[in-house]
């Protein structure tokens, strides 16, 4: 028994010896790589195959894959295996237990002029698609378990302006039930680690992965990075063709759940986002890279939120139009918000006078171009609620943009996002046609009703519009049904703050002129027909003429009736101001000198004293 254990360990350090010799090495590594070779029309070389009788381990050196440019696909610099793995190897079989590679050399390559990367011409070699002769089974290369380290995986396409697509260094890799069968791939990936030369880099990724010549399928992905992590299904469906235009071939598959993204990250490989800003979300993505649905979106970042479905078109294409077709059930931010958030693709197109709505909530559909908008949405502010259904264009100057379409005010803070403090809430229904989002720009058609406006503290009900509205002018008709002030106007009325210009006809069946808050007297009621053509801000800087017919006006003290009724202002040398007042009814003639409207009771009180020798001015 001892001599035949004697025998034995001789024979394993003889073996040993023998099969550490360079030569012996050399010549094991061709005889294993001959058969397979033979068989597929490969080029596969291993430099050196060096085997231990003694520890039962082996391994191979110098493991050279070569393209069909003569080009490396696969280089191995060492790949540590058992003896047995080897025992296959000899026979042809391609069956190994563990593997443990060091420094693998991957480059993946389009070559100009080609639309088939190099490793699918060698997968074609492996399996033409072609009924195999009776007995000759598949390409075959399996392992119970995969060690990958210090690796690199270059994508090149020579087609393309930068060549480089993909450069992931420090690749390492842990897999489970690895098997290449035919042109078929599949490996359990434990542990992935990489870094990418865009600078992004990978600390972990989990999936089951399988590649087909007709799907690729990253299940149960998991992918961390130093500021990110994503969680969810991936599969790329496609023909092998395709891959030559996999932006706009290769159709995506997607779901992600609870799973968080940094933009700083995502700007290392498409700069449109905001700095510092991470977001969570779940969602269904499907569609290429370049026409991609987002459905069942729930996206969350600071005090923003989103969820919906969006359809992206040329997200990755800067030289086609880019297009994002949005079902917003509900998108709650603010203006200052997407500006952080999407500085590039949108932040920069929103008006500026979104900034006064605060905090908002936008509902309904939206198509987005670079250049236009069409809308059909609700929209809930810190000012008050809105429903538009409007088509915006030249977007890109957006405080000048045109427009055109319906929007519905509801108790909406008109004077707080006008800046105007003489306004107040409004609700209305306006067909609208012109451009202009800030006042300063603003020049619009206006056609609609205003169910209810607050002006100068008094709240107006039942008015109906049709008119221009440029700045603060208004010049077109408005008629009123308020119970305090019903009234048709057709006409201009500017009330800029630095010349009001009044140039209407008004024809007058009922105004409260207290409750309009017009004139502080108790009771002060008009009515008849007004033609106004004056200017100025103040009534001690007023020119122009003012012409009442057929009115009558009721204070406190009495009802006054008169058929005509005209006044003129104006201002001659050294600002000397001279009302002509003409009323065949009430009294005729002509006030002149520099006084001030308020002081007229007091002026005419005086001239008619001043006949009395005991009246005191």
């Amino acid at each position: 028994m001892v001599r035949t254990l004697l025998v034995l360990l001789l024979i394993c350090v003889l073996g040993t010896i023998i099969f550490s010799l360079p030569v012996v090495q050399t010549l094991l590594a061709q005889f294993a790589t001959k058969k397979i070779n033979d068989q597929y029309g490969t080029h596969i070389n291993i430099e050196r195959l060096k085997v231990s009788l003694i520890s039962w381990n082996t391994g191979l050196e110098g493991v050279f894959i070569e393209d069909y440019k003569q080009d490396t696909l696969f280089y191995v610099n060492e790949l540590k295996t058992s003896i047995l793995s080897i025992g296959n190897l000899a026979q042809g079989n391609l069956e190994f237990g563990d593997i443990d590679v060091d420094a693998l050399n991957f480059k993946l390559k389009t070559y100009f002029g080609e639309t088939n990367t190099n490793l699918e011409v060698f997968v074609d070699k492996l399996d033409n698609g072609k009924p195999r002769e009776p007995g000759t089974p598949p390409f075959r290369l399996s392992s119970s378990n995969v060690d990958i380290e210090n690796s690199r995986f270059k994508y090149i396409d020579e087609n393309l302006n930068n060549a480089t697509v993909l450069n992931f260094d420090s690749l390492n890799l842990i897999a489970g039930d690895f098997l290449i069968l035919g042109p078929e791939v599949s490996a359990d990936i434990q542990e992935m680690s990489f870094f990418s030369n865009r600078g992004l880099k990978v600390n972990r990724l989990t999936t089951n992965f399988k590649y087909t010549k007709q799907q690729m399928r990253f299940d149960s992905l998991q992918i961390q990075t130093p500021l990110s992590a994503l969680d969810g299904n991936l599969v790329f469906n496609y023909d092998r063709k395709d891959f030559a235009d996999f932006l706009n071939k290769v159709n995506v598959v997607a779901e992600f759940k609870e799973s968080k993204v940094a933009f700083d990250e995502v700007n290392l490989l498409y700069n449109e986002f905001g700095k510092g800003k991470e977001v969570t979300f779940n969602a269904n993505v499907n569609g290429v890279l370049n026409d991609l649905n987002t459905d069942d979106l729930f996206l969350f970042s600071d005090d923003t939120g989103i969820r919906g479905d969006f359809n992206f078109k040329n997200l990755f294409n800067k030289q086609k139009p880019f297009s994002l077709n949005a079902e917003m059930k509900n998108v709650t931010s603010s203006y200052y918000q997407l500006n952080a958030l999407l500085p590039n693709l949108i932040g920069k197109s929103l008006p500026s006078s979104f900034s006064k709505l605060g905090q908002f909530t936008i509902r309904g559909n939206a198509f987005i171009t670079n250049s236009s908008v069409d809308a059909k949405v609700n929209l809930n502010t810190a000012v008050g609620s809105s429903y538009a259904d409007i088509v915006l264009s030249d977007f890109n100057n957006i405080d000048n943009a045109t427009y055109k379409g319906f929007i519905s005010l509801i108790d909406f803070d008109l004077g707080d996002f006008t800046e105007n403090k003489n306004l107040g809430k409004t609700t209305l229904d306006f067909n609208v046609e012109g451009k202009g989002f800030v006042k300063e720009k603003l020049n619009t058609e206006v056609i609609g009703q205003i169910y209810s406006i607050e002006f100068n503290n008094y709240n107006y009900q039942d008015l109906r519009v049709s008119g221009l509205i440029k700045d603060q002018l208004f010049d077109g008709s408005l008629i009123s049904n308020d119970e305090n002030f019903k009234f048709d106007f057709k006409g201009l009325a500017n009330v800029a703050e630095t010349r009001n210009n009044f140039n209407f006809i008004a024809s007058v069946d009922y105004a409260d002129l207290k409750k309009l808050n017009i004139i502080n007297d108790s009771v002060s009621v008009f009515k008849g027909n007004v033609s106004m053509d004056i200017t100025g801000t103040t009534l001690d800087n007023i020119t122009g003429d003012i012409n009442f017919t057929q009115t009558s006006y009721q204070n406190v003290n009495d009802t006054y009736y008169f058929e005509d009724f005209a006044v003129t202002s104006s201002f001659g040398e050294d600002r000397e101001r001279t009302i002509n007042i003409n009323s065949p009814d009430i009294i005729t003639g002509f006030m002149k000198g520099n006084f001030k409207v308020r002081e007229l009771g007091k002026l005419v009180q005086n001239s008619l004293g001043s006949i009395y020798t005991n009246y005191r001015p």
